[in-house]
């Protein structure tokens, strides 16, 4: 299955889970950010990792610093996101911030079993 169809997977499944907890919980989340978060944490993984997969094409020993660079670069982006985000939208940062997290740690999970089933099926 292509990496663009399980990041999908992952992210509808999200807005699934928020759904639920938006009907369960009393507290107010604000769906519109958090399924933007999610939109955006999908697109820069698929594109990271489209980027890392055709850097490992052009030259195959180089990806472990590809890999790493990219992912760098990766999180400084989120990092000045993250701390854009915050500063504008006070009231709503801290569980857009639990939700980023959440996303990061699963799509880089995703991102790095990809990479490395990749490598296998080059090898």
């Amino acid at each position: 299955m292509k990496y663009s169809v399980k990041a999908l997977i992952v992210y509808l499944i999200a807005m699934v889970i928020l759904a639920v907890l938006n009907e369960t919980v009393d507290v107010e989340l604000n769906t519109l950010h958090l399924s933007l978060c999610g939109i955006f944490m999908y697109g820069t993984s698929v594109a990271v990792h489209h980027f890392t997969v055709q850097a490992s094409h052009e030259r195959p020993q180089r990806f472990p610093a590809y890999f790493m660079a990219i992912t760098g670069l990766k999180m400084l982006v989120y990092i000045v996101a993250l701390g854009i985000y915050t500063f504008i939208f006070k009231e709503s940062a801290i569980p857009v911030v639990i939700a980023f997290l959440v996303f990061y740690v699963v799509y880089t999970i995703l991102e790095v079993v990809s990479a490395l089933s990749f490598l296998k099926k080059k090898d």
